[in-house]
C-alpha cells in the first residue's frame, strides 16, 4: 500500500491532486464521495497503463488506479494499492519493472499533491488554464429530466413555448 500524509484538508486535496497528475501526464477521470470523511479519485495515466495491458490483459481488473483521500483531523492521507501488488496477485513477478514505473509515478503524484500549495505551484513554470480546473459538482445539468427538457425552454411560461411548425 502506498500512503502519503498531506497537510491539506479533504476539500483542498482535489485541486492539488489534479495539478500533480497533470504535471505527470495524467488526469482525474472521476471523483467519488465516500461519506463525509473520504473521496476516491480515479486517475488516468494512459502512457503507463498501455505497456501493462499489452503485457497482461488481466491488469484491466486493476486499472485505472484509484487514490483514496481520507480526512485525518485538519489534514488528510492519500492511499492507493501498490501496482507491484497487482503483479503478485496475477502471479506475474516478471512484470514488476513495468509496474514499478507506474508505482513511482503514483508516488510522485501523491507526494506533490501532499505538499503545501505554494511549493507545488513553484513546480509549474507558467499558469495554464484548463477545463480540468473547473469543479462541476454543483453545475446545473444541460437537461433537467429524462425527456430531454432544457431549463431555458421552460423559463417564464411554465411549458415549452416553441411548439414547432
Amino acid at each position: 500500500m502506498l500512503q502519503v500524509r498531506s497537510i491539506h484538508r479533504l476539500d483542498q486535496i482535489e485541486i492539488a491532486l489534479r495539478l500533480a497528475a497533470g504535471r505527470h501526464g495524467g488526469s482525474i477521470l472521476a471523483i467519488s464521495r465516500v461519506g463525509a470523511e473520504a473521496d476516491a479519485f480515479t486517475l488516468c495515466l494512459t502512457d503507463l497503463y498501455k505497456p501493462l495491458l499489452a503485457a497482461e490483459a488481466r491488469f484491466a481488473a486493476f486499472l485505472p488506479v484509484r487514490v483514496a483521500a481520507c480526512a485525518r483531523g485538519e489534514a488528510s492521507v492519500l492511499e492507493t494499492i501498490s501496482p507491484r501488488e497487482f503483479c503478485r496477485l496475477l502471479h506475474r513477478p516478471d512484470l514488476e519493472p513495468l509496474a514499478m514505473r507506474l508505482e513511482d509515478t503514483l508516488h510522485a503524484i501523491m507526494e506533490e499533491a501532499a505538499r503545501p500549495m505554494a511549493q507545488a505551484a513553484s513546480l509549474v513554470s507558467e499558469h495554464q488554464a484548463t477545463e480540468d480546473q473547473i469543479n462541476m459538482r454543483a453545475a446545473l445539468p444541460q437537461r433537467i429530466d429524462c425527456h430531454g427538457t432544457k431549463v431555458e425552454e421552460l423559463a417564464g411560461v411554465g411549458t415549452h413555448d416553441a411548439q414547432g411548425g
